[in-house]
């Protein structure tokens, strides 16, 4: 019983840690416009000079705003509306590479520039699609639901296990139980001690009095 009402806390636990209030705060909230900031690098990581940056709508293939590198190879563009660009980068006697983004507080990861010609494209847009806040809070949400029915065939087992009446269904159901991780171990700790107690006292269920005497 322990061990299952352990399950139950830790079930509420993750629901209530359900990160879905998080949506709308103000870590989350989507913003107007942001800065970017960024880095050029070389083959062997040093910073590159005076490398043109141009910020480009891939709807119209107008350039938006443009600026270059400075000594550490930094560069900054303010107040940049939050869609998808490109970003032009190039540099003569190195290879342009034009990254395709969506403006995001944490900036742009650095950019290397090979020597010599042509053109590479760089696609951030398809490498952060997939995972996202909304599916955080839709797997804490089943994770939460699933830990507390799970801790709730627990607690139907120790009221199984007061009325001794069939062997293998008081085990099955402490097993279902297992999977609510009450407190992460103690819960399942409990559990377990609990399913080597009716294994020592097999004989006192109903069902298997009733194999004995046939």
């Amino acid at each position: 019983m322990i061990g299952a009402i352990m399950g139950v806390i830790s079930g509420v636990l993750i629901l209530q840690g359900n990160p879905s209030g998080l949506l709308n705060s103000s870590l989350f909230k989507s913003n107007d416009s942001l800065d970017l900031h960024g880095m050029v690098l070389d083959e062997n990581g040093d910073p590159i000079i005076n490398v043109t940056i141009e910020l480009i709508d891939p709807n119209t293939n107008l350039k938006v705003k443009d600026t270059t590198t400075d000594s550490n190879g930094r560069y900054t563009i303010e107040n940049v509306a939050v869609k998808e660009y490109e970003l032009n980068v190039s540099k003569e006697g190195f290879e342009s590479v034009i990254l395709k983004f969506k403006p995001e507080p944490i900036g742009i990861s650095p950019i290397t520039l090979l020597e010599g010609e042509g053109q590479r494209i760089k696609d951030e847009l398809s490498e952060t699609e997939g995972w996202s806040m909304e599916n955080a809070v839709a797997l804490a949400t089943v994770e939460g639901l699933f830990t507390i029915g799970c801790a709730l065939v627990g607690v139907h087992a120790s009221f199984e296990i007061k009325r001794k009446k069939r062997y293998r269904r008081t085990q099955a159901l402490c097993w279902v139980g297992l999977f609510s991780r009450g407190l992460i171990i103690f819960g399942p700790a409990l559990i377990l001690f609990s399913m080597v107690l009716i294994m020592f006292s097999k004989e006192d269920f109903e069902d298997q009095k009733l194999l004995e005497d046939l």
